[in-house]
């Protein structure tokens, strides 16, 4: 398993311009293919297809309208950075909040799973997928909509809502995060789960929570999530300055949760076969970004010649001004016996 614990080593890449300037949600890669998906929320000022006139940022969260952006990846320096470049784009409508991708390679192509069929939050101003979909990855500036006949939904757990997907390359596994009486995680054969067939869950925990110091770091957001064979990786974490009634007491003044260069970021590994937490570490790897937002955990294989060899990658967003976001990659390639 990947050692959570530790110095992270260098940027696999730093501070890339993102399509559209938005914050990055989740991130995946399709390993045969050397591609990495970003998925983001739309942002404002942009009109689709069909729409009278420009929408805003809010009402695109609200809608559950997405942005999938796909970088191309050079090849890795001796030292393991990497280099990538935006390639394509596709627009989503309806889907939901993208907190999850997971990413399929089919020889050349490469199909996604997300969430779909956006459940809005309107007391939030927000959206989660109640479904899941499978379809192929194509740049378009032609939004794909929620009601296309062109996607197959599925519904792994009936009942559930808050669905979002990711995918274990080393054991081709599709992974189902999903809210029913709390926060929970299946473990599905993939070839299976393209068939719909859900009835056999290879692995099934409840989300555990994570024990760190609450007046040091508050409670922070859920930001991603990953699987390589029996173990679990989430992210948790806030961008720098967030601030949070962590006591949950009125008279009590709101505190920095994520202070720069320090932040809240933590990594933890669960073993799939108990449910139990590992190690929970706190992650400060990326600190001189500005802003640093955790956002997105996903696996590597570099070289689809060295399967067991893999990485477990942080997405970050950085850059001060909404609009203008950017994205950097962090990765732990440290495999340790459990």
């Amino acid at each position: 398993m990947i050692r959570v614990e530790g110095n992270t080593g260098p940027a696999y890449f730093r501070e890339k311009a993102v399509h559209r300037g938005t914050v990055i949600q989740s991130m995946g890669f399709d390993n045969v293919n050397r591609r990495l998906y970003f998925a983001q929320l739309i942002g404002g000022g942009l009109q689709l297809k069909g729409e009278p006139a420009p929408l805003s940022g809010d009402t695109r969260d609200l809608h559950g309208d997405l942005a999938i952006t796909e970088w191309t990846l050079g090849a890795d320096t001796a030292e393991g950075a990497g280099s990538a470049r935006i390639t394509g784009f596709m627009y989503l409508r309806g889907f939901g909040h993208g907190v999850g991708i997971g990413v399929e390679p089919s020889g050349s192509s490469t199909y996604l799973w997300t969430e779909v069929d956006a459940v809005q939050d309107t007391t939030n101003g927000t959206s989660r997928g109640r479904r899941l979909c499978r379809f192929k990855f194509a740049s378009s500036s032609t939004p794909l909509d929620a009601t296309s006949t062109s996607l197959q939904k599925f519904t792994p757990v009936p009942g559930s809502v808050n669905n979002t997907a990711g995918i274990d390359p080393l054991n081709n596994r599709l992974v189902v995060r999903y809210s029913l009486n709390g926060m929970h995680y299946r473990i599905f054969d993939l070839a299976a789960a393209r068939a719909g067939d859900f009835s056999t869950p290879l692995a099934e925990i409840a989300e555990p929570a994570i024990s760190i110091d609450r007046n040091r770091y508050g409670q922070p957001s859920f930001q991603g999530y990953a699987v390589a064979g029996q173990y679990l990786y989430m992210l948790h974490g806030n961008s720098y300055g967030y601030t949070q009634d962590h006591d949950g007491d009125a008279s009590t003044p709101k505190i920095v949760i994520s202070p720069p260069g320090e932040g809240n970021t933590h990594l933890t590994s669960v073993d799939l076969n108990t449910g139990q937490i590992i190690r929970t570490f706190h992650s400060k790897a990326g600190y001189t970004l500005p802003f640093r937002e955790p956002e997105g955990l996903a696996v590597q294989i570099p070289k689809a010649s060295e399967p067991g060899v893999f990485r477990l990658c942080m997405g970050f967003a950085s850059g001060d001004t909404p609009g203008a976001r950017t994205a950097s990659v962090y990765y732990k390639d440290s495999l340790i016996q459990p």
